[in-house]
């Protein structure tokens, strides 16, 4: 790496040298061929193209992958300028333009990128690619050229999609996409919260909202804002947000897209209002004000938040805002101002009705004051007294075992009112990692509740608690779990096969990670960073601190299909992603480790997108991935589909036309404070006989000892899962589990051989009994065959059992 870094600064410096010669001051923009200066990443390809002035600096991938494993040519590297050729750390993954949601299932992934102008006034790159979609004979042209100007903190971005025909292209969804490296996330009106998952709903056109058109990446230090003219779709969760329109393209028809990419060097939004109102000639006008605290002193560096009625369309469907009619008009934040040390703030905003409050850390917010914008009325207001900011108190948690009193790891999620400002406070903590079962929780004053979650859904129940935050108080609150079943003390161990820390599109950092998988009673520990494992050390560390087992993983990710690894050498060399994937399962194998083929059929599953895998499909992986979007009531369900295949597999494994594959389960988790999507919710439960080792426990999983769960636990009795058995034709072979769930068992289905989902071959239903149950089934099979089990509680939560093999003779 030091001889990496060397280049990068040799390059840089030699052709700066050149540019200064020649007369250029402080603002100009310049354009530099080779590694990106920008520091914190791996751009260090010759072609990549880093173009920047005296504010930002952006680095297109032209040599180096993109992150996604889709085209290159997107914007890879962001960063602040720190000074004159100072560059800032890398802040963004990636920033492009998405053809049909998801590029490579269907682009060239060949981008021709050129710098079209490089003068001091104004730089120019331009990437030229094109799309082919499923079932045409002629590819789309696509263009997309960034612009940047002296002095300035906006990228300038224009695409053309052009179809040059005969084919007609319909029903596409284009646009900018975001990618950060952040650990929040802002869009306005109805899409402000990053952790639901939202499929396609309607904003800015889509529902006759002028303002809804931008997504924020941000921290306390920055704030990155993508902005496109008049979309109407959005779509994405934690780690992404995408802006698209939605239209038809007849063959010689063109589409153009345009919009700005924007850096801010303090955590806030109030320059891209500012920015807004220039490029779209608002009327406006300036509110300014002073903030003080309940002490009656000026308050340094307050955050004003600004509300205005919104609309959007979307309905929520499970833990998924999904796109729908169903128009939504509310309050919704639309930016927010970062204040002065001396309490002191001045922003513009558009004409409009507006609600105005200040916040911060640890203060119950001001009151909120409305106000009537009108242009060029300039508004003064004061957030004192009745409306100053209150300091806040804490609350400090102690948590234990019911039966033992021990203390245990927890989540905990608080009920209350989210701070529109995510770096000002969260509402999901954990227990310490070095003191057990101790929270300690800044808030505000109020009522609050707490729901408490240790192995929650699994092993037990949420516990709920109710306390009083008052100022400059700590309150305690002692809380008890019940651990209702304890399956490794059965030799049942648990492991979540899909995790992220804070690499690439994540947010979580190591010690995070491991706390919450504690806190959701996995027995070992596990990470899978999109091709990095340069967290490995740590996670494994905070795992031996507590005495728990780390499996090593990686989640190679090329744009057509995604693997996860299992049990690799810990901070082994990553996996070429560019590869083909025969060679990317071979290299995987070759350092002993497992592959699971994770979400198969997403737009970016290898199932999905099996016809168009470079070097063509290979059959040589090891395990299938479930995820907890399964729905087993809904056949295109993309992890139904996925169980449909993984029964197909075991089908065609009976003549030895397949290989066997085993399931897994993994949540694909990127920030562990999300309330729907976090550590653990669906896992991979194994059978090791002896004390546990990543060794026997990995050899369990590689065997099919094992099943997946979102809820409901399974105890083997005789027969095991993923074993083959011997019987003779027309002997009656027993196969007996006995079955918990902390929510109450609803039923038990048997699967065979032929049978598809929602089809079983016997269902047993549970509803009426209480506590552990024994179930047998009575199976006389006549030719060789699988069985397997799907069991459901009471909430709708599956287990889904690896097959039982049988070997009939005679």
């Amino acid at each position: 790496m030091q001889s990496n870094r060397f280049f990068k600064r040799f390059t840089l410096s030699t052709l700066s040298l050149a540019i200064l010669v020649a007369g250029s001051a402080l603002a100009d923009v310049k354009v530099v061929t080779g590694p990106s200066p920008i520091e914190g990443d791996v751009l260090i390809h010759p072609e990549d193209i880093t173009l920047y002035n005296d504010k930002i600096a952006i680095t297109f991938a032209v040599g180096s992958p993109n992150f996604w494993g889709m085209t290159n040519g997107s914007i890879s590297n962001l960063a602040l300028m720190q000074g004159r050729d100072q560059f800032g750390v890398n802040i963004v993954n990636d920033v492009e333009f998405l053809v049909n949601s998801w590029t490579a299932s269907g682009g060239s992934l060949v981008a021709d990128v050129e710098v079209v102008k490089a003068s001091v006034e104004e730089g120019i790159v331009r990437a030229t690619s094109t799309w082919l979609g499923d079932g045409k004979d002629n590819a789309l042209d696509v263009v997309t050229t960034y612009t940047l100007t002296k002095d300035s903190n906006v990228l300038q971005l224009h695409t053309l999609v052009t179809n040059p025909g005969p084919d007609s292209y319909e029903d596409l969804r284009s646009g900018y996409s975001l990618s950060a490296l952040s650990a929040f996330m802002f869009g306005p009106f109805g899409y402000d919260t990053p952790d639901i998952r939202a499929r396609n709903i309607y904003i800015g056109a889509g529902a006759d909202e002028p303002l809804g058109d931008f997504t924020v990446s941000y921290t306390e230090d920055y704030a990155i804002t993508v902005q496109m003219d008049d979309p109407d779709i959005y779509r994405g969760t934690t780690g992404y947000k995408d802006l698209h329109k939605h239209y038809n393209l007849a063959p010689g028809e063109s589409m153009a897209f345009t919009g700005e990419l924007q850096i801010a060097d303090v955590g806030h939004t109030s320059p891209f209002m500012a920015r807004m109102i220039e490029k779209k000639g608002l009327a406006s006008s300036t509110i300014s004000g002073v903030v003080y605290n309940d002490q009656g002193e000026v308050h340094a560096s307050p955050v004003i938040v600004v509300e205005r009625e919104g609309r959007y369309k979307g309905e929520f469907v499970g833990a998924q805002n999904v796109g729908s009619d169903q128009l939504h008009v509310n309050m919704q934040p639309l930016f927010w101002h970062v204040g002065d040390a001396d309490g002191a703030f001045s922003f513009q905003v558009p004409e409009g009705e507006y609600q105005i409050y200040a916040l911060d850390a640890g203060f119950t917010p001001s009151q909120k004051q409305s106000i009537s914008v009108t242009a060029g009325e300039q508004q003064s207001l004061s957030f004192k007294d009745e409306y100053a900011i209150v300091q806040g108190g804490v609350v400090l948690l102690n948590i234990s075992d019911t039966d033992t009193g021990e203390p245990v790891d927890a989540r905990i999620e608080v009920e209350g009112e989210v701070p529109a400002v995510k770096y000002l406070g969260r509402r999901t903590y954990f227990t310490e990692l070095d003191e057990v079962g101790v929270a300690r929780i800044q808030l505000a004053t109020g009522e609050f509740a707490f729901n408490v979650l240790s192995g929650a859904h699994f092993n037990s129940m949420p516990v709920r608690s109710e306390t009083t935050v008052r100022s400059n108080e700590v309150s305690d609150v002692v809380l008890s779990v019940k651990s209702d079943v304890l399956p490794n003390q059965e030799g049942w161990y648990a492991v979540d096969f899909h995790h992220h820390t804070d690499i690439g599109d994540a947010n979580t950092p190591p010690v995070d990670v491991v706390r919450s998988q504690l806190a959701s009673r996995l027995d070992l520990t596990y990470i899978s960073d999109h091709d990095a494992v340069s967290n490995h050390s740590e996670v494994h560390d905070l795992s031996l601190q507590r005495g728990y087992p780390f499996i090593p993983g990686l989640e190679v990710t090329p744009g057509w299909g995604h693997f996860n690894l299992i049990n690799m050498p810990i901070n082994h060399e990553v996996i070429d992603s560019s590869m083909d994937v025969a060679d990317i399962i071979k290299a995987a194998h070759e350092m002993g480790a497992l592959v699971i083929v994770n979400h198969p059929f997403s737009d970016y599953g290898y199932f999905n997108n099996r016809d168009i895998v470079p070097g063509g499909y290979s059959p040589d992986f090891d395990l299938i991935e479930l995820q907890p979007t399964l729905d087993l009531s809904k056949p295109d369900n993309i992890d139904t589909r996925t169980l449909t295949q993984a029964m197909r597999f075991w089908d065609e494994s009976l003549t030895g036309d397949s290989k066997v594959y085993y399931l897994t389960g993994g949540t694909d988790t990127h920030e562990v404070t999300s309330p729907t999507l976090y550590s653990g919710i669906i896992r991979t439960l194994a059978k090791v006989d002896d004390d546990l080792t990543v060794e026997g426990f990995v050899d369990a999983v590689a065997a099919g000892r094992s099943y997946v769960s979102m809820g409901p636990m399974m105890f083997t009795q005789e027969l095991e899962f993923g074993q083959t058995y011997e019987v003779t034709n027309g002997e009656a072979l027993s196969l007996a589990v006995e079955l918990f769930a902390v929510n109450g068992l609803e039923s038990v289905e048997l699967y065979t051989s032929g049978s598809e989902i929602g089809s079983p071959l016997e269902t047993r239903s549970l509803e009426s009994t209480e506590g552990r149950q024994k179930v047998e089934f009575s199976l006389q099979p006549a030719q060789n065959t699988w069985y397997n089990l799907i069991v459901k509680d009471k909430s709708g939560r599956p287990a889904i059992s690896n097959p039982i093999w049988v070997n009939v003779k005679g």
